[in-house]
């Protein structure tokens, strides 16, 4: 079941509608109380439903990322739905079912509010780290698109832009802050940390799997970048940027989805370091 559960919501980012109104976004905020539902069923089964304050609670939230999303856009302009938004919507979503009253269901709200806090700080240092972070990107695909591409494309004029020839026919193009895929970097470690503390794994297996997980999820941006430059040397921008609207949501949603099933499937076979699992089987 709970592959079906992740591998539904990977394939909504496939769906039209959901490029069109960035719902793929709330998906992939979603995938964080899917992940900690799943990984901890049996935990669950105790936690109550939300009682009538809960309900309350729930309903405000969700009634509260549309009220923020109508104030923020009246001072910016813009009326699509942000990270916090979303981030609100997903844990008013939550809360409709669970008791956040509960410490289970109170630390995966909780957690999300650290997810959002987290790629939030990372968005106010964009001005003091993003030209190395992008210069250092752009260095990274410059190697593998000199490697399996072509040598017509080189460093741009201001740090974190490449040169594409090919059918770009030498057009300028930048690794945005978006592009660098930090905030999914985020995303998966706070999803790591719930599968660790979940498995009660010891610390060795701890740190092999964060390391895993963390570079696989580096290599797959890198390997995104990488086909971005591949499509625009190739077929023009004009496809380039279809790609990049419709292609980065999907591969980094397809990765935690390979990712948790190789986990699940070595995990549940593994010896336990302690604690409950929830797939094993009860004690008799």
């Amino acid at each position: 079941m709970s592959t079906v559960v992740l591998l539904a919501t990977s394939l909504v980012a496939f769906l039209p509608f959901s490029r069109d109104v960035s719902f793929s976004n709330y998906m992939i905020y979603a995938l964080l109380p899917v992940v900690f539902l799943v990984s901890n069923k049996k935990r669950f089964e105790g936690v109550p439903s939300p009682d009538g304050l809960g309900l309350a609670i729930s309903v405000t939230m969700i009634a509260g990322s549309f009220v923020f999303n109508w104030a923020t856009g009246v001072v910016t302009g813009s009326t699509d739905f942000g990270l916090t938004d979303y981030v609100l919507l997903v844990a008013g979503v939550f809360s409709a079912f669970f008791s956040i009253l509960d410490t289970l269901a109170m630390m995966c709200v909780g957690l999300l509010a650290f997810l959002r806090g987290a790629t939030l700080s990372l968005s106010l240092l964009y001005p003091y780290v993003f030209i190395g972070v992008s210069a250092f990107f752009v260095s990274v695909v410059l190697f593998f698109s000199h490697l399996l591409i072509s040598p017509e494309m080189y460093e741009g004029p201001v740090a974190g832009q490449l040169v594409v020839g090919g059918a770009a026919g030498g057009a300028i193009v930048g690794i945005g802050w978006g592009c660098a895929g930090l905030e999914e970097l985020v995303l998966i470690g706070v999803i790591l940390f719930v599968l660790i503390w979940s498995f009660n794994l010891s610390r060795g297996r701890s740190i092999a799997w964060l390391l895993v997980g963390l570079l696989g999820s580096f290599v797959i941006n890198i390997f995104r970048m990488v086909t971005l430059v591949w499509v625009a040397y190739r077929y023009g921008l004009a496809d380039m940027l279809w790609v990049h609207t419709h292609l980065g949501d999907v591969m980094f949603l397809a990765w935690i989805a390979v990712f948790w099933l190789v986990f699940f499937r070595f995990e549940q076979q593994a010896p336990r370091d302690g604690g409950d699992v929830s797939d094993a089987p009860d004690a008799p």
